[in-house]
């Protein structure tokens, strides 16, 4: 399952293709793409460190400063890295993780804290994240920006897959229903915790964002049936499918109420 990633050790971490949708329509499929020489970072230095490495592999990661390696030691984190991943691909319903803070940031962005060196910022179509020594990362919320920008500028608000804006709209229904949150939780079978942090994250959204969509018609248990499912193909639709006996064509459509939740973002089937 995707976990909250850390700053890779000795090998940097690289982020995957950043996508911006373009549409309201490419909004739920997730196509249209960001010009990757247009990612996030801190600029040429950042707080006194010399960016010093970068990835473009499948995507963009900037990494500040240098890490020795301490003598017997598997490796050591950088002082700060940005890596940039499309809101379908890494998203806050994607990842097996409550944040413990949801805040918004700079206009529009919505941001959620899994751990005190580590946020991801959703604006657009893409994720950003930070990773950044404590004392670090509030200098790295005020300076992070796209390359080609000369300065910090506002965020437009997040562009979520179709299937995760379902899901925050399951939880914006059920609060319509029962106003208290134990209520919430027992109704749509989720931990009372991951409630209160959707609900938050849609408190944030635009108010038009949630109004044309629909709430999911599986329920909760069937949409994690369907994300082991994806899991389970490993990245390779077309292994799993023959492993199953069927399609690749029949996989993607029996895995597509899921596209969005689970860290990889297939390609939509005929495009």
């Amino acid at each position: 399952m995707p976990r909250v990633r850390r700053p890779a050790r000795i090998a940097l971490m690289v982020a995957l293709l950043a996508l911006l949708p373009l549409s309201s329509a490419q909004a739920e499929t997730g196509s249209g793409s960001q010009d990757p020489a247009d990612p996030f970072w801190l600029g040429p230095y950042f707080a006194g460190l010399r960016m010093a490495h970068s990835e473009s592999f499948n995507g963009t990661t900037f990494s500040y400063g240098d890490c020795e390696l301490p003598k017997g030691e598997g490796g050591c984190s950088v002082p700060a890295q940005v890596q940039t991943t499309s809101s379908c691909d890494r998203n806050p319903l994607a990842i097996d993780r409550v944040p413990f803070r949801v805040f918004p940031v700079r206009g529009g962005g919505i941001a959620v804290e899994y751990e005190r060196s580590g946020i991801d910022i959703t604006t657009g179509g893409q994720t950003v994240t930070l990773y950044a020594r404590f004392e670090l990362m509030t200098a790295a919320l005020r300076d992070f920006r796209r390359r080609t920008e000369p300065a910090p500028m506002p965020l437009a608000p997040p562009v979520y897959p179709l299937a995760a804006l379902r899901e925050l709209k399951r939880v914006t229904v059920a609060k319509e229903r029962f106003e208290q949150l134990g209520a919430i939780a027992r109704a749509i079978d989720l931990p009372a915790a991951e409630v209160e942090v959707r609900l938050q994250i849609a408190e944030l959204l635009p108010p038009e964002t949630l109004a044309g969509i629909k709430p999911p018609t599986l329920s909760t248990a069937a949409i994690e049936r369907l994300r082991q499912l994806a899991f389970r193909t490993g990245g390779n639709l077309s292994r799993a499918a023959r492993i199953r006996g069927i399609t690749k064509a029949a996989l993607l459509k029996k895995i597509a109420p899921v596209r969005g939740l689970t860290g990889h973002c297939w390609p939509i089937q005929g495009s």
